[in-house]
């Protein structure tokens, strides 16, 4: 009897030490994007935001590897982020591969500079694909946990709408871009720290 509570208790200590590890993952591929963005901003200080796409980057003389490396492991988070959350909040759904599907653009858009035509289309596919997907999950969600269904969906929509009203004014694609990244890093904080976030709405009576 003594065993099988010792093997409980390491197996939840074990369970505890894997999320704690999935939490540091994620975080440590924001701050590396964070940095990433800061350091190619500062070392290819004649490209300009307002006049750019990212992609500029990642063609850029010596900074072009670290820009595409550090896209690529936004896009195995997101990949990893994906995975976790159809798991945890729909097992077996179809909708998975859909948001499989985007990710793997966004690491071919990693991978092929925008030398290639081909660049643009796996960048658009991406933007589309992983937009949808928030929100169908959060529709499908609805029935199941309505604040968790309703925050994706609003999230989905702000991540088009907001893009393209700073579009609209900047005339470039860069900030549209980082506005939309801004959006997906907080729907997937969110969905990773989900019990946080409903205390926080219940605090406002949601």
């Amino acid at each position: 009897m003594f065993d099988n509570v010792a093997n409980t208790e390491y197996m939840v200590h074990v369970k505890e030490r894997i999320n704690r590890l999935k939490q540091v993952h994620y975080i440590a591929a924001i701050i590396l994007f964070v940095i990433t963005l800061g350091f190619c901003s500062f070392y290819a200080s004649d490209l300009k935001l307002t006049n750019i796409s990212l992609s500029h980057f990642g063609i850029y003389k010596e900074i072009g590897f670290f820009w595409n490396a550090s896209l690529f492991v936004i896009g195995i988070t997101l990949f990893i982020e994906a995975i976790l959350n159809i798991n945890k909040y729909m097992p077996k759904s179809w909708l998975m591969y859909l948001f499989i599907g985007s990710v793997i653009c966004l690491l071919l858009t990693a991978s092929i500079n925008m030398s290639y035509p081909i660049h643009y289309y796996f960048a658009y596919t991406y933007f589309i694909g992983y937009t949808s997907s928030i929100f169908l999950f959060g529709f499908f969600l609805m029935k199941s946990d309505l604040r968790m269904g309703i925050t994706s969906i609003i999230i989905a929509i702000a991540s088009v709408i907001c893009p393209l009203a700073v579009l609209m004014w900047v005339h470039s694609f860069a900030l549209p871009e980082l506005t939309h990244t801004l959006f997906v890093f907080t729907w997937v904080s969110i969905t990773k720290f989900d019990t946080n976030y409903r205390n926080f709405l219940k605090r406002f009576g949601l």
